[in-house]
């Protein structure tokens, strides 16, 4: 009590008491005093899957999470990257209380300051912003999806939004939005038969991440599905293929239309689907593919003609088959089109709403519909794609504000963002809410720390692979809470003592908490569309909402379950099966977009080739991907990085030998935008007119682990970093020029053109 160290009950999330909670009936055992350990239900957030997970604690601490194998998507499998949750919530290296810049911006000079200050200053600023009708420059940018969040920034009007999470598939998201009316569908991979894999990589890297992969394995093993894959590397996926083809970078979409003429011409196609299901007859695609030719298709991607045959009629054969597309295919300047291309192939053979096939998303809450929502982010006026937009647009900024998110590393040709967001003319004031000090956050003039996910509140609806509504919950199952709110905690138990040696850490807060004071300082139209207590409170009125949860427990019962399941879509197959409750079912898919047109765009999937330089004997096209230990909460992580802490280029061993560069030797890798210097993997696994490089490695702040330095903290690990001597990796957004798929509106991130020169 003398130190104000001591833990109680009744703290917070983790603890119950303050916040109500009730773990489930699962319980574990710790591996060193044979205690038993406390189970709690929540959802993983440490990328879009949305897994269901228990977070196990011994006494108060978090010691472990697995996956909750009640969840009908990740069925209890946990991927690498949602273990090292538990390294994010006990980092030593964590931002943890409200700082003010002291010196020039981006020297790291920080004061403490109190989240009073924090919100007074805040809530100033945006009073004189509204007073003055100037909120188009108040720029929110969202690295993170929070409903609260979507609230506050809806209830302010028409301020400027950098929707990361939106943006992170646009080109993929406007092609299905352009023919179904949805952004994205469900993948119903491990009832499907045959899998073309057009650039996709699930067993490392997707939005359904540890789902699809089983339900992938479960088909190739179980039921001999067969997996053909197209990417320019041998990603770990194309690895565990039945034959993998090293395409030619962004040529996906000549492929695919090359095999819906042969579907076509040899009468293979699904003529009921087409003339029922479509807008566009079997007559006039056959004309419009007339041009693309097996042979034309071929000497343009570099697959051979006998195989874009071959395949073409196993795959409209072998059913129920399906065309898989991951960023490999959309993150082009000519993604969009790449994206409807092989979508093409879908239609042909009918593969919507069928088993093995694409189907609807299915939702549990009817409250806002998912898809109006989508394409307000996606279509908003308000929505821009980076600061770079608003200072070519001459856009005057006067408070930038980013929550999870850091510009100044993820941004394509990041040094421009740097020097942007470094200059006080061009953003006046920069507020950066996150986990850690990222580069971002290190030429903040204001830092606030941001809680976790295993920390807070949420609730979400995920895309069922089982096409089984499903809600997730999010709860807190650890807290930050300083030992003064602690005390003055009106749950505080003396006589309950737990943990002494475990500290409360600091004062990190719920950004849907900031929102909310916010907008009672605001006050007016502000105050009143967020009329929430708190984060639980907002919660609680949500599931209260819903029908079907209420009748099966409420809130409560879904603490103790981490997810709701709607029962009666369960036992009817589900409960979207009739036009009136999914008024998608009844619409036609339009292979010809009358909305492209009016954009003025090419109505009909067509293949439009990349607009680079002649490719030159020391030139290629830079490819990055997403290893399965990448995300923003792994950055820092101790046992992520101690795997991998180094990402190598990948050059194919017949360019290296032309250049004379052996394995392991460095280069210089140089673009219009900058260059830097990495070491070499030379292998056949790559084609040979690309190279690729992994990302998430190379920061320059963030932590030490993420810097790999060695350092003395309260976490002996910390002392015992091994890897120092070989860095850190490179941040391969330094050189990625930034071009735009002028159609789909996404960045073409994989058509950088780099020179490779060995030092």
């Amino acid at each position: 009590m003398k130190t104000s160290i001591v833990w109680f009950t009744g703290t917070a999330a983790g603890l119950g008491s303050l916040q109500g909670q009730t773990s489930i009936e699962k319980t574990g055992v710790s591996r060193t005093s044979l205690k038993s350990l406390r189970a709690i239900p929540t959802t993983c957030e440490q990328c879009p899957a949305g897994c269901g997970i228990i977070a196990y604690l011994n006494g108060e601490r978090l010691v472990q999470l697995l996956g909750n194998p009640d969840h009908p998507n990740n069925q209890g499998g946990i991927c690498a990257k949602g273990i090292a949750g538990l390294n994010l919530v006990n980092d030593p290296e964590r931002l943890l209380y409200p700082l003010k810049r002291k010196g020039p911006r981006g020297d790291g000079q920080w004061t403490k300051i109190t989240w009073d200050e924090a919100y007074s200053t805040l809530a100033a600023r945006i009073k004189e912003i509204i007073r003055d009708g100037r909120i188009s420059e108040l720029v929110f940018d969202k690295g993170h999806d929070d409903p609260l969040l979507d609230r506050f920034i809806f209830a302010l009007g028409s301020a400027h939004t950098i929707d990361r999470p939106a943006l992170k598939n646009l080109n993929r998201a406007t092609a299905f939005t352009s023919m179904t009316g949805f952004p994205s569908l469900i993948e119903d991979v491990g009832s499907s038969r045959f899998i073309l894999n057009f650039g996709a990589n699930p067993f490392a890297n997707h939005d359904q991440f540890v789902g699809i992969a089983r339900r992938l394995i479960h088909a190739q093993v179980e039921k001999g599905a067969r997996l053909i894959t197209f990417d320019v590397r041998m990603s770990e996926t194309a690895a565990k293929s039945d034959a993998w083809y090293p395409i030619k970078a962004g040529t996906d979409g000549i492929v695919a239309l090359a095999m819906a003429k042969i579907i076509v011409d040899k009468g293979l196609a699904n003529k009921d689907f087409m003339d029922r299901k479509t807008n566009y007859s079997l007559a006039m695609i056959k004309n419009h593919l007339s041009l693309y030719t097996p042979e034309k298709a071929a000497k343009e991607s570099g697959v051979r003609t006998a195989d874009i045959q071959r395949l073409a009629i196993e795959f409209a054969k072998q059913k129920p088959s399906m065309a898989l597309i991951g960023g490999g295919v959309s993150d082009h300047k000519n993604g969009t089109q790449n994206v409807r291309s092989v979508a093409l192939l879908n239609w042909l053979v009918g593969n919507l709403e069928k088993e093995g096939g694409l189907f609807y998303p299915r939702f549990p809450v009817s409250l806002q519909s998912k898809t109006a929502y989508l394409k307000s982010r996606l279509n908003s006026s308000n929505n821009i794609k980076g600061i770079v937009e608003l200072k070519e647009t001459n856009t005057r900024i006067n408070t930038y504000f980013a929550y999870l998110s850091n510009p100044a590393y993820e941004d394509p040709d990041c040094g421009s963002t740097v020097g942007l967001l470094k200059d006080e003319k061009t953003v006046p004031f920069l507020v950066v809410m996150d986990t850690h000090l990222t580069e971002t956050a290190m030429m903040a003039d204001m830092v606030l720390p941001a809680a976790t996910y295993l920390e807070g509140w949420g609730v979400s609806s995920a895309p069922s692979l089982d096409k089984v509504p499903i809600l997730n919950l999010r709860q807190p199952v650890v807290s930050m809470l300083s030992t003064a709110k602690v005390l003055r905690s009106p749950t505080f138990e003396v006589g309950k003592l737990l943990e002494p040696m475990f500290l409360p850490r600091g004062e990190a807060e719920e950004v849907g908490n900031v929102c909310l004071e916010l907008a009672r300082r605001i006050k007016g139209h502000v105050g009143k569309n967020l009329p929430y207590k708190d984060t639980h409170d907002y919660i609680t009125r949500v599931i209260s909402s819903i029908p079907g949860i209420k009748k099966e427990g409420g809130l409560k019962n879904l603490k103790r379950q981490g997810l709701w399941v709607d029962k009666a879509s369960k036992s009817g197959g589900y409960r979207y099966s009739r036009k009136k409750e999914l008024p998608a079912l009844g619409q036609k898919v339009e292979i010809y977009s009358n909305t492209l047109k009016q954009n003025g765009h090419s109505p009909l999937p067509e293949y439009q080739p990349l607009t680079v330089p002649k490719k030159k004997k020391d030139e290629f096209i830079l490819t990055t991907f997403k290893s399965n230990l990448w995300a923003k909460g792994t950055a820092n992580s101790k046992w992520a990085r101690e795997i991998l802490h180094e990402n190598r280029l990948w050059i194919n061993k017949d360019a290296a030998h032309r250049l004379g560069i052996k394995n392991g030797e460095r280069v210089r890798v140089t673009s219009s935008v900058g260059s830097l210097i990495s070491r070499v993997l030379t292998t056949h696994r790559i084609h040979p007119e690309s190279v690729a490089i992994a990302e998430g490695l190379g920061h320059s702040a963030v932590g030490n682990v993420a810097k790999a330095r060695r350092f003395r903290s309260n976490d002996l690990d910390t002392n015992l970093i091994w890897w120092g001597r070989k860095g850190n990796g490179m941040n391969p957004n330094e050189i990625i020029e930034r071009r735009v798929d002028p159609m789909g509106g996404g960045l073409g991130l994989k058509d950088t053109r780099v020179r490779i020169e060995k030092i």
